[in-house]
């Protein structure tokens, strides 16, 4: 066993032995066990001989000159250490794989999966779907392909505070379903510590946005433009004061003669509801086609999966919003302001708070609780026609008072 001082000379210029002879090793003084091996093609290969729990071992570290002489003796020595320890070296690598492999699998994007597949499709059955569109929009793109442990605070920061410089209401909810994500992947033990944890929301101003007359005519008459699906869909919610997500999911089978039966399981407050139809939405609903069981379906609503109806609910709000203001007569309105423009009209047309709250099925508590959302309640009734006549006065004023029944 020849031993010699291994110098960055002797490891790259010792010749290659010949065919004949076996491959040449050299064994460095300096740091003991550790040394060169020289094959018949130039491959030139550090390795180190140890003694771990009293067996000897002769184990690989690199090549060279991918790694140096000052890089492989470092390892040299860490290996030794380990021996001395009872710590076998390449069960050490094989760890280091294995943890490697599992930093790969753990992405945030199989992590964000596992969220709405084990978490939130159980917890949040109604609002699990836009959870996912929030996660595929928006977080997907910076940190899909990311190990969820190397996010940063600031990373958490840096995207929020982008998201608020358009919208500081977007960025507080997509806050809260990141700070959701990493607390329940803390839980799952794939995290130590969340990294969006004492992260402030950013400030929001309360909307107060109400349509007035002038702007109720325009954008009615853009939504004619529109067209269905969106067009109706739109108009619905200034006849209505529904949600969005709401109407535009409604099915045909909900709606019975002149109301319409929201289930509890499809409502934001999680409680059932019915809406009185107005002659003004009825004839809205009479003019639609009939495609599909939702009474506002997507473009696949008449394709079809082995022989099943693939009908689902509309969607692209941000683009039919956008083609809807493409004519600039009304901006800086959003759809919610449609229920807003509702409820203030009632209010200013004398219907009283209750019967408002009652129209627009916020969630109650105390005493106003008790009251079945389901009944036949004549003061919503009355209430939802007289502003449907004040609307019509409004964007129609020529068809007013016209009753359409619905077939």
């Amino acid at each position: 066993m020849a031993r010699v001082k291994l110098t960055n000379l002797k490891v790259a210029k010792t010749p290659v032995p010949s065919p004949k002879r076996k491959q040449k090793e050299l064994w460095d003084t300096e740091v003991p066990g550790f040394g060169l091996r020289i094959g018949h093609g130039g491959r030139r290969t550090f390795m180190v001989m140890v003694r771990v729990n009293g067996v000897q071992r002769r184990y690989t570290i690199a090549t060279y000159p991918e790694m140096s002489l000052k890089d492989a003796r470092e390892e040299a020595r860490k290996l030794r250490a380990d021996a001395r320890q009872g710590i076998d070296p390449k069960e050490r690598e094989a760890e280091k794989r294995r943890a490697a492999q599992r930093q790969r699998q753990n992405t945030f994007a199989v992590i964000a999966r596992d969220f709405i597949e084990d978490h939130a499709k159980k917890s949040a059955p109604r609002s699990w779907g836009e959870m996912n569109r929030k996660i595929t929009k928006d977080l997907l793109p910076p940190w899909g392909d990311r190990p969820i442990r190397s996010i940063t605070r600031q990373d958490v920061k840096e995207l929020i505070r982008t998201k608020a410089r358009k919208s500081p209401v977007a960025a507080n909810r997509l806050l809260s379903l990141v700070k959701s994500i990493f607390y329940w992947a803390m839980d799952e033990e794939f995290l130590d510590t969340s990294p969006a944890v004492r992260i402030k929301p950013e400030n929001e101003t309360e909307r107060e946005r109400v349509l007035n007359d002038k702007e109720i005519t325009a954008v009615w008459s853009a939504f004619d433009q529109l067209g269905y699906p969106f067009g109706p869909l739109f108009k619905l919610l200034l006849v209505t004061g529904q949600r969005r997500g709401e109407v535009a999911a409604m099915s045909w089978n909900e709606i019975e003669g002149n109301e319409w039966r929201l289930p509890g399981s499809r409502a934001k407050s999680g409680s059932g509801h019915l809406i009185p139809l107005s002659p003004l939405a009825l004839q809205i609903l009479e003019e639609l086609p009939r495609v599909g069981k939702h009474v506002f379906s997507s473009d696949r609503a008449s394709e079809k999966s082995n022989g099943k109806e693939t009908d689902k609910p509309v969607n692209g709000f941000a683009m039919a919003k956008r083609r809807c203001d493409k004519g600039g007569q009304v901006t800086g309105w959003h759809l919610h302001d449609l229920r807003r423009t509702v409820a203030t009209n009632m209010r200013e047309l004398g219907v009283d708070r209750l019967t408002v709250s009652k129209v627009l099925n916020h969630a109650e508590s105390g005493i106003t609780k008790v009251y079945d959302r389901y009944a036949a309640d004549p003061e919503k009734r009355r209430a939802l026609e007289r502003w449907a006549r004040r609307l019509e006065a409004i964007v129609q004023p020529e068809r007013a008072g016209e009753v359409v029944n619905l077939r």
